[in-house]
């Protein structure tokens, strides 16, 4: 068979369960012969950078390797930035890349490819020769699993018509679920949590398994430790009455009191980087217990006492046996008055202390409409911007796999085409998509055409301050004109109609309770807007 035969054969029986991509001269056969030969699942953007967002949120929300493809030159140079959030996030996937004829050097889309790639930080793998295709591709699933990150494989386009002896790929992945039965780690882990009279225990994407959850949650309790999780931990330890929520730079009074008083952290699947530690404040003086899968993470951003590298559910109840043999008391930090404090945090509505000004809504009073209205078996992704402070601790979901969010370059703009992705592995659930004015307009608007074409259950919420509100921040924070940040933007709703969609547009409380209710209910058919209208001088900032 052709080679582009053969890469498409190879999809199938990798069984890859969708490939998202952007057709040109150097993989259009392919991904003909994927769909017509092979019944393969295929989305296609409108932009590069959608067709490597699409198969980030694809890939986080069903814990598979991300597939896209792409052609080369300009097109390759469309992804770099959703490659480089891709490499933030650890997430995998997999990017099929054409390239230039070698043999021409001065064609126009002719540059170095395999520099672009290497400086994003992903992967790099080069299609050697079309009889080598089974090898070079495995390796490069092989990696993007491994490494936890895109890799890239560069694909020649004058091997696409050569003849080769079909040879399937294969791809193995060794089942790793080590644990620490005895150690010095683990003597001073539990030395740690024994001397401890107000430890936490902290959770993060990385103990999305259920029974790693339910592991930490016993030994939670049985040492009388309250909960929190980090912003990608959402979702986590749910049903728990002493969860504190988030743990960070944007937690709750409650929160911050007892991280701030707490003596030890006891962390699991999670990087404990900057924003979680509170830029240092909540992790200063405190003993710390890290346990993760890969030694790699241990320690990576926050300095720890004890680290322990194994899987966290036989971790986690490792260390409950030795605390229940050495017959370690518990901490007695799940106190009534703690309980108290969580119950009461919980039942007030969150506001913004000013009045926003007429023909705007106040941001939290949104949000936690939106998360009450919005169906609770849904994904939620979050793009980056401002609303932030308020979406993520506001906006909940039920494991931390149902969350995803862009912030990991801190680009906005991300938003759309990382929910789309996300909606086609989410099935029958309903996708919650929360992004900015700002970012919508830069990165969204272009694949309101991808989702109208895919009749996605999809609702995108648009939080709609005018213009770029981190810069509204600082000009008005230095008392200067924060005119400059703002934009007239044309109107958002009227925009989604024009690709099909169903929008309306919020200026007020009655307006944003008729647009709750048209979300909770089951007639959804299609994606939809809405444009909640936002008071740049009314948004939370954070701590």
């Amino acid at each position: 068979m052709k080679l582009y035969e053969a890469i498409a054969r190879s999809l199938a029986d990798l069984e890859v369960s969708r490939l998202f991509g952007l057709i040109g001269d150097a993989n259009l056969f392919m991904v003909d012969a994927y769909i017509r030969n092979h019944g393969g699942a295929y989305t296609a953007a409108v932009h590069e950078a959608g067709v490597v967002l699409m198969a980030l949120g694809h890939a986080r929300v069903s814990g598979e390797i991300g597939v896209a493809t792409v052609t080369h030159g300009p097109a390759l140079t469309n992804t770099l930035t959703a490659l480089i959030e891709g490499v933030k996030t650890a997430t995998p996937i997999v990017l099929l890349a054409g390239d230039t004829p070698v043999a021409d050097r001065e064609h126009a889309q002719n540059i170095n490819q395999r520099e672009f790639i290497m400086a994003t930080g992903a992967g790099f793998e080069q299609l050697r020769a079309p009889a080598t295709l089974a090898d070079d591709l495995a390796r490069t699933f092989r990696r993007a699993g491994q490494e936890r990150r895109p890799v890239v494989l560069n694909m020649p386009i004058e091997f696409m018509w050569q003849e080769v002896e079909y040879t399937a790929p294969r791809v193995y992945f060794p089942e790793s679920r080590s644990v620490i039965s005895s150690s010095t780690d683990m003597d001073n882990a539990i030395g740690i949590i024994a001397s401890s009279r107000l430890p936490v225990v902290i959770g993060g994407r990385g103990a999305a398994d259920p029974d790693a959850e339910a592991a930490i949650q016993r030994l939670a309790r049985r040492i009388e430790a309250p909960v929190a999780t980090t912003v990608r931990g959402k979702g986590l330890f749910s049903d728990d009455p002493f969860n504190l929520g988030i743990c960070g730079t944007i937690a709750n009074p409650v929160a911050m009191e007892v991280l701030g008083a707490a003596d030890c952290l006891l962390v699991f699947g999670a990087s404990l980087n900057q924003y979680t530690a509170g830029l240092g404040g909540l992790t200063r003086g405190k003993r710390i217990v890290h346990v993760e899968p890969a030694a790699s993470q241990i320690g990576r951003f926050t300095p720890v006492d004890a680290g322990l590298v194994g899987d966290l559910r036989l971790t986690a109840d490792a260390m409950l046996k030795w605390i229940d043999e050495a017959e370690i008391p518990g901490s007695g930090a799940r106190t009534d008055d703690l309980l108290a404090k969580l119950t009461a945090m919980r039942s007030r509505e969150a506001r913004f202390p000013r009045k926003p000004r007429p023909g705007t809504v106040d941001l939290l009073e949104a949000l936690q409409a939106l998360d009450r209205s919005f169906p609770e078996d849904r994904v939620y992704v979050s793009d980056t911007g401002r609303f932030l402070v308020g979406a993520w601790p506001l906006v909940r979901v039920r494991n931390p796999r149902d969350y995803v969010d862009t912030i990991g370059f801190a680009a906005i703009g991300l938003g759309l085409a990382t929910a789309i992705g996300a909606a086609k592995a989410a099935g029958d659930r309903p996708t919650l998509l929360v992004t900015g004015d700002g970012g919508f307009m830069l990165g969204g608007v272009s694949e309101l055409a991808t989702a109208m074409r895919e009749q996605l259950d999809l609702t995108i919420v648009v939080c709609n301050d005018g213009g770029y509100g981190a810069e509204y921040i600082q000009y008005a924070a230095r008392d200067m004109d924060p005119s400059l940040s703002l934009q007239h933007w044309p109107d958002l709703a009227n925009i989604a109609r024009g690709f099909g969609l169903e929008a309306t547009s919020v200026t007020s409380t009655e307006e944003l309770q008729a647009a709750m209710r048209a979300i909770a209910g089951s007639e959804r058919k299609g994606p939809r807007l809405i444009d909640i209208q936002i008071d740049p001088a009314c948004m939370p900032i954070g701590h």
